[in-house]
């Protein structure tokens, strides 16, 4: 008998029935896959929140990088510090502040994550093994349609 018919098998027909619940199921399940991921790297949660955006913005100040990554600054400090110690990131006097320190990604920070990129595809590969190319297309429109609606409101 597979994992998935094991679980649901256990897992009472009222709850399987509900969307909200199974999207709830799922959502722990992609959390523990992405977290051992992670932990394989060494790596947060908000590690990876931090890396993944100054990969976008290539340098922010501590407030900015806060802001954008949903953490306190004055928590992300530590984040920065730590992950400075392993040289994935840097911070260098701010161009424009001259009070104000930015943080950038190293050459290891890139390097870094370039392969949690790769890993991610392959948690996401394992965590969709099942459906086939047009369905998980189809679940990724119906999903970006949510998200769209519910999280970022431009619906």
């Amino acid at each position: 008998m597979s994992k998935s018919s094991e679980q649901s098998a256990s897992e009472p027909a009222e709850l399987v029935a509900s969307t909200g619940y199974l999207l709830a199921r799922l959502g722990m399940e992609s959390r523990r896959l992405w977290g051992q991921m992670l932990a394989d790297f060494g790596l947060t949660p908000h590690d990876f929140g931090v890396l993944m955006m100054l990969g976008r913005v290539d340098s922010a100040s501590q407030q900015q990088l806060g802001q954008l990554v949903g953490v306190d600054p004055r928590n992300l400090v530590a984040l920065v510090d730590a992950l400075e110690a392993r040289q994935l990131v840097r911070r260098q006097p701010d161009p424009t502040d001259r009070r104000r320190y930015a943080v950038a990604l190293t050459r290891a920070g890139r390097r870094m994550l370039n392969k949690l990129t790769r890993a991610g595809e392959q948690v996401e590969q394992e965590l969709l093994r099942d459906l086939t190319d047009e369905e998980r297309a189809s679940l990724h429109r119906v999903l970006a349609r949510l998200f769209e609606s519910r999280v970022t409101g431009s619906s």
